[in-house]
């Protein structure tokens, strides 16, 4: 069986090809798939576990604040302090979620936080995926695709900020006004947050020119 194997060549390819296409399988299920659902999994658990928190901690604190005895206009205080902190608390969230919504490059940085964990940061890029967004940016490049759409390429309107790098995917009816816009020209673009992989990409964009 050897000898013929040896003797015909198309045999011997098949042979060498498909233990070479497993192996290359099982490598990259260990490196790309695995690591990706051991995230998931731990994100699940994790929030598992800080329902359970809450739910144990709830006795606790109604236990620990017993109904007070001083008169009704004392409990009005109280109940409108906590009151305003929870709203405190709710505008700060939405003063910085406003603000990276509106800034390319502190959003760009916020994603790319080197002290983030990988759950922490899969759970920022979950957040903010549908959102929608106005940036100010340089215009760098500009493709047509196959399909009819047009990838351009913004970087950060700061020329300090080299590494900042977003990409905007236009539909082809955004084509005339793309071919107005200059390489390095500073333009105002506004979109939905679509997905993340080497850069943050937005869809269903539309773009002006920055005065």
């Amino acid at each position: 069986m050897l000898e013929i194997i040896q003797q015909n060549p198309v045999i011997s390819f098949f042979a060498g090809f498909i233990p070479l296409v497993a192996g290359t399988w099982k490598v990259m299920d260990v490196l790309f798939v695995k690591p990706r659902d051991f995230r998931i999994a731990v994100l699940e658990n994790n929030v598992e576990e800080i329902r359970k928190q809450l739910q144990r901690n709830e006795p606790e604190r109604v236990s620990a604040n017993p109904p007070s005895s001083v008169s009704a206009p004392s409990q009005d205080r109280s109940i409108s302090g906590e009151a305003l902190e929870e709203k405190g608390d709710k505008f700060e969230k939405i003063v910085e979620t406003t603000s990276l919504l509106n800034d390319m490059d502190l959003f760009y940085e916020s994603w790319k936080d080197n002290e983030l964990t990988e759950l922490q940061r899969d759970q920022f890029e979950k957040s903010y995926v549908g959102q929608k967004v106005v940036w100010t940016a340089t215009f760098s490049s500009v493709r047509e695709e196959r399909d009819g759409y047009l990838w351009v390429s913004l970087t950060s309107k700061n020329k300090k900020n080299y590494g900042i790098h977003v990409i905007a995917v236009f539909e082809e009816n955004h084509k005339e006004a793309l071919l107005a816009i200059n390489k390095d020209e500073l333009v105002q673009v506004s979109g939905m947050i679509d997905s993340f992989s080497l850069a943050p990409l937005i869809r269903k964009c539309s773009i002006s020119r920055r005065t």
